[in-house]
Formats: structure tokens, C-alpha cells, sequence
């Protein structure tokens, strides 16, 4: 870690049936390939698969959740964004998608809304999922 990274994240991504062993993406008439609950072991509820682990990055919130209409002070009625920054020494380009889920030193579960690639790494604009 360092003073410009000072979080570790890891990237999960959603087990579908679109997803195999070999690596290869399936594609042409094919059945669901959506987002499964896993069944077949009982340490992976969430049904997905673990990509990267101990990355370094860097989480600020961006934007703030504001409510539209307020009938009481702390009610929000939007979202917060939470950008995510990892090193370009960390991941290769290509390496996350919109819609992976990231999981930070704390515990906090954050969905990928939008990703891209600059010089510097990865910057992830994300949603904070709550239970």
C-alpha cells in the first residue's frame, strides 16, 4: 500500500452461464445466461467468482446522494458515486467490466457502473450496494 493507494480491493464478477472453466465465451442459441445463485457449494452464496484479490486503489465519493423532494432531513433519494482508482501496475486493460462487483479492506460491496482505462489505470464509477 502506499499514500496514493491506501485501500486493497479485490474484483469479483457474477458466475452466468455464459461463463466456463475453459475461458471462452460461448455465444449463437444459447439458454439464460443471466446472474445465477450458486447452489453447488455452500461457500460461495453469492454466486461469483473471485478475479483478482489484494489490489491497491483509491476510493473518494463523488458524488453526494441528494434528495429531490424532502419530508425528512436525512431522507435520500439518489444514489452515491464512489470512484475507485487502481494503479496501472495492478490490472491489465480489459480486466474489469461494468457490472463486476468490487469488495474493499472494510467490507463495503460496490457495483461497477461504468469503467475505463487511462494511463495512470483503471478509474471504476460505482455504486455502494447495500443489503
Amino acid at each position: 500500500m502506499s499514500t496514493l493507494y491506501p485501500r486493497l480491493v479485490d474484483v469479483h464478477r457474477s458466475k452466468t452461464n455464459a461463463t466456463n472453466t475453459s475461458g471462452t465465451q460461448q455465444v449463437g442459441l444459447l439458454g439464460y445466461s443471466g446472474r445465477e445463485q450458486s447452489i453447488s457449494s455452500s461457500s460461495d452464496p453469492e454466486g461469483e467468482i473471485i478475479l483478482y484479490t489484494g489490489l491497491p486503489a483509491n476510493i473518494v465519493a463523488r458524488q453526494t446522494g441528494r434528495a429531490k423532494t424532502t419530508f425528512i432531513p436525512s431522507d435520500i433519494s439518489e444514489r452515491q458515486i464512489w470512484q475507485i482508482l487502481i494503479p496501472l501496475t495492478a490490472l491489465p486493460q480489459y480486466s474489469v467490466r461494468d457490472r463486476d462487483v468490487i469488495v474493499d479492506d472494510e467490507g463495503y460491496r460496490y457495483m461497477v457502473s461504468q469503467n475505463w482505462f487511462t494511463v495512470l489505470g483503471y478509474q471504476l464509477s460505482c455504486f455502494r450496494m447495500e443489503a
